[in-house]
């Protein structure tokens, strides 16, 4: 018995010594590869190549060789900037991309052994077609904004860019701010100026270091202001739609938010559908937003009449027979009132609430519209009938047109 205990306590003694040597600190040779018998690996072979908008696809042959890990990619985007891409072995293509230009390029291309071994190099041309960030920088446009300038773009190719605003300050480049996108299409204001002109300039630039040249513009920037109702009246067009019971427009531009005693109620035969309503705002203006406010009793809100899809126009001169023709602009597209909680028709809650007592928004695109008229033409109600409700209106923008 003594014996087995002893060979025990042995075999206990050499494994805890094991466990402690292999615990040791690892240091010089032991951190070198693992396969390291210095051969070089066959390289990639019968390389194709696709030219993309400031890139190119690469596809190529795999060798059969074992100790191949992965494909290395070399070269050159611009005069300061080497790029090196890496793709497992497993992958028979790759993409070369962020070339400043249109041009001639040269890709080295090697494979990489488990051993940290580069095989011999191929060489490729590469000759991408117009870069993202140049193209995009041919869409860019500059407009006058409330308070500053507002900047469009197209990016068909939803590439991940930079468009850089600059103002000019006696002769001076000046940073103000970066919009970083990848969407499609869109625009964004910069804003803080008082509404006087301004050089104003854009520029796109690219995650490898490229920069487009920059468009500049004079721009003079549109005053905002909430514009007087007093001089506003309610326009009665044929076939706009008429207040029921004693309702008029006056009542839109002289209330102060959501109340009971708004322009309601069922269109007469003789209004047209889909119904609408005209105002005169009593100057030509350049509008930049509206507030409108639904009906509130208790028992209007976000049903019967109150407007869910509705557009919206403005004019200098409408057609005398109130046809909704081209004498009319639309300023937007089709704007929804969203009811917040989603409840169903009749419910409502403290979030659909605070819409009802804090107005609506509606924020016109640019560049914006002089117009005398404005004209609301609701498509669909909360109730699917044709009864428009509105409590009032409010209106900003610049007067001085």
């Amino acid at each position: 018995m003594k014996k087995i205990y002893c060979i025990a306590a042995i075999l206990s003694i050499a494994s805890i010594a094991g466990f402690l040597f292999s615990c040791q600190k690892l240091s010089g040779d032991e951190h070198e590869a693992l396969f390291k018998d210095g051969k070089k690996p066959l390289p990639v072979s019968n390389v194709q190549v696709k030219n993309l908008p400031g890139g190119a696809m690469l596809t190529y042959d795999l060798p059969n060789d074992p100790s191949v890990l992965y494909v290395q990619a070399d070269y050159a985007v611009n005069s300061k900037t080497n790029q090196q891409k890496k793709v497992s072995y497993y992958v028979d293509s790759m993409l070369v991309n962020g070339f400043e230009k249109v041009g001639a390029y040269t890709v080295t291309l090697r494979t990489v052994s488990r051993g940290e071994v580069l095989s011999d190099a191929v060489t490729v041309t590469v000759n991408p077609q117009t870069p993202p960030y140049v193209s995009i920088r041919q869409t860019l446009q500059l407009f006058a904004d409330f308070g500053g300038v507002n900047v469009a773009y197209q990016n068909p190719d939803e590439s991940e860019v930079g468009i850089v605003t600059l103002v000019d300050t006696a002769g001076k480049a000046e940073y103000i701010y970066t919009e970083y996108t990848k969407k499609k299409e869109g625009n964004f204001s910069v804003r803080g100026f008082s509404p006087k002109t301004r050089k104003f300039g854009a520029y796109v630039r690219d995650r490898w270091g490229n920069s487009s040249d920059t468009v500049w513009a004079n721009i003079t920037s549109l005053n905002e202001v909430e514009l007087s109702r007093t001089i506003m009246k309610g326009l009665y067009l044929p076939g706009d739609q008429t207040g029921c019971c004693g309702a008029t427009l006056a009542r839109l531009i002289t209330n102060n938010g959501a109340v009971d005693a708004a322009q309601w109620g069922t269109p007469l035969a003789t209004d047209s559908l889909p119904a609408r309503i005209t105002f005169d705002l009593g100057a030509t203006v350049k509008l930049s937003r509206i507030r409108w406010w639904m009906r509130k009793n208790g028992t209007a809100e976000f049903i019967n009449g109150t407007p869910k899809f509705y557009k919206i126009y403005g004019s200098n001169n409408p057609n005398p027979n109130g046809a909704l023709d081209n004498s009319w602009v639309q300023l937007g597209g089709l704007y929804e009132l969203v009811k917040p909680s989603g409840l169903p028709y009749g419910q409502r809650s403290a979030a659909d609430n605070q819409v009802v007592n804090d107005g609506t928004e509606v924020v016109f695109p640019l560049p914006a519209v002089s117009m005398r008229y404005f004209r609301v033409v609701m498509l669909q109600n909360y109730a699917g009938s044709s009864a428009m409700d509105f409590a009032a209106f409010k209106f900003w923008g610049d007067p001085n047109q």
